[in-house]
């Protein structure tokens, strides 16, 4: 709504000029008698336009001496309603009316026109200047809208002209410790910490532009007490038509990320220690498979500097030459643990050639896009060194999270995966050979399977059919070559071999490059207390199966 203050002549033009304007809905006036009282509503309240008569008009050839005129009335004025628009009215006779906006040094003049109607020129004008009001008003608004958009924005604002600085909004002022008016007409390099600094990052900032016309570059400005501030400059031209309207500067102020990038070199070097002197074996490897990292403990034990290592693959220096075929995929493997598999089991080779089986904690690192960065290899030895002639490996480690829940003694399952890992070693007959044992909970087995060949182990006395008789290993090797499982007791006695699985292994969950001799043994670890022990024939690696899921694998 538009406020007016009319100081009425108490002519019938004026009053019907009054009833129009109000008429439009977007006016309100305040009419006064005279301009002793315009002086008084004026000092009470702001207008937004205010409209007097110059001087008081004649009656009956009469003329009446207001308390002062228009134009003393726009000189009090001056003092408290500065800028409002102000128009005056003045019949110079009878039908002339003579209107002008002081404001605006516009002026016109209403002849001819019947004592009654509204004034047209006066309505025009003054409806002119409501128009020009409203929209200093909304600029106005805008203008603050925008300043106060301006100062609470965390990026620092400066505009830059001819290398003087024009404007800064407050909050670069208040983080360089500075007053804004202060900085206003000062040269830029003020904020720099030193000519030069200001020198390379303009010519940084000039010297390449992104595809809206930015400009980039790195420098460090200085607060008001001389304590640097690292900082990320872009800059534009105000206008691209007109490069003398100046520079819009924008400051970023990397002073906290600069603070997170030290902080985590600090504990990059600590956690680098640690892993140094750490009493595990740790070995960082890239997605290729090459060493990166090979701490101190893992030296000692593997008997290699980490000099010797440092940008060679694990494949051709720490896995036996008989089992890399299975491990190319090793970093690979490692990035992508199966579910419940908590240990990786790998025969890995000393510098003397000797053999020795570690147990492998494995953990992706990936960049912030998800991609592969690196993995990390946290090692146990879990060689079992009593038996010197021919190391085994020892499942004293791991073997409780297998065995738990099921009615397999400790050495039953130490000689089923033994006799495994002979047979993955060793092959049979200089072929790679491929078989299971499902181990536990025989009963059940026995009657989600059946035999593909007359049963070998059947009517044989129970002392030679058991696992841990050393002397039926060959034979067990021998049948081995038979498709089916061996199906083996808690205690230890072999039940059948060359049992196929008769159970639907259609929602079988396995890993990815798994057969179908594995999906069958999960299968009946699903539905039985048993466990499966599978060897591939392709890679000799054992995968044992527990509840459906594999949960160990030893390569």
């Amino acid at each position: 709504m538009i406020t007016v203050l009319l100081v009425h002549d108490n002519t019938d033009a004026i009053e019907s000029t009054r009833a129009y304007l109000e008429r439009m809905g977007e006016i309100r006036i305040d009419a006064v008698h005279s301009t002793k009282q315009a002086l008084e509503m004026a000092g009470r309240r702001r207008y937004d336009i205010i409209i007097s008569y110059f001087r008081l008009p004649e009656v009956n050839g009469i003329e009446f001496l207001a308390d002062m005129t228009g134009i003393e009335l726009l000189k009090e004025l001056k003092s408290t309603q500065a800028g409002i628009p102000f128009i005056l009215y003045h019949r110079s006779d009878r039908d002339t009316l003579l209107v002008e906006d002081v404001n605006y040094a516009s002026e016109a003049a209403a002849a001819g026109k019947g004592s009654r109607a509204p004034v047209a020129e006066m309505r025009d004008m003054i409806y002119q200047a409501v128009l020009r009001k409203k929209a200093e008003r909304d600029q106005a608004l805008r203008g603050d809208l925008l300043s106060s958009i301006l100062s609470v924005t965390p990026l620092w604002l400066c505009q830059v002209r001819s290398g003087t600085i024009e404007w800064v909004n407050s909050t670069m002022a208040k983080e360089l410790g500075r007053d804004a008016a202060a900085l206003t007409g000062q040269g830029i390099q003020v904020l720099f910490k030193g000519r030069d600094e200001c020198d390379r990052a303009f010519r940084d900032l000039g010297h390449a532009f992104d595809a809206q016309g930015w400009g980039h570059a790195g420098a460090t400005l200085t607060r008001k007490d001389g304590s640097p501030v690292p900082c990320r400059l872009r800059m534009r031209a105000m206008d691209p038509e007109d490069p003398a309207r100046g520079h819009l500067l924008v400051c970023e102020d990397l002073s906290e990320y600069k603070r997170l990038i030290d902080a985590q070199k600090e504990g990059d070097l600590r956690y680098r220690e640690f892993l140094q002197n750490a009493a595990s074996l740790i070995i960082k490897i890239d997605p290729g498979g090459t060493i990166t990292f090979f701490n101190k403990h893992a030296q000692a034990f593997f008997g290699y500097s980490e000099a010797e290592l440092l940008g060679k693959r694990v494949v051709d220096t720490l896995i036996p030459p008989h089992a890399r075929k299975s491990a190319q995929g090793f970093a690979a493997e490692s990035s992508t643990p199966q579910e419940n598999a908590n240990l990786r089991i790998n025969e890995m080779m000393l510098r003397g050639g000797d053999s020795v089986w570690v147990a492998w904690h494995t953990r992706a690192v990936r960049d912030a896009s998800g991609h592969l960065d690196e993995v990390v290899c946290v090692g146990h030895d879990i060689t079992d060194h009593e038996h010197r002639e021919r190391r085994r490996i020892s499942t004293a480690m791991w073997r409780d999270t297998v065995i738990t829940g099921t009615d397999i003694g400790e050495e039953v399952f130490d000689a089923v995966l033994h006799i495994c890992m002979e047979i993955s070693r060793e092959g049979r007959e200089g072929k790679q050979v491929g078989t299971a044992f499902i181990v536990g909970d025989s009963d059940a087995v026995l009657v989600k399977s059946k035999q593909l060949i007359l049963n070998p182990f059947e009517g044989h006395p129970a002392a030679d059919r058991m696992i841990t008789n050393h002397d039926i290993k060959e034979n067990i090797k021998e049948l081995a070559q038979l498709d089916g499982a061996f199906v083996v007791r808690g205690d230890g006695r072999i039940e059948a071999a060359a049992r196929y699985i008769t159970i639907d292994t259609s929602k079988i969950k396995i890993p990815k490059g798994l057969g179908t001799r594995h999906s069958s043994i999960a299968g009946i670890t699903l539905v039985t207390s048993a466990i499966g022990i599978v060897l591939s024939q392709s890679g000799g690696k054992i995968s044992i199966f527990k509840e459906g899921k594999m949960v160990q694998e030893i390569a």
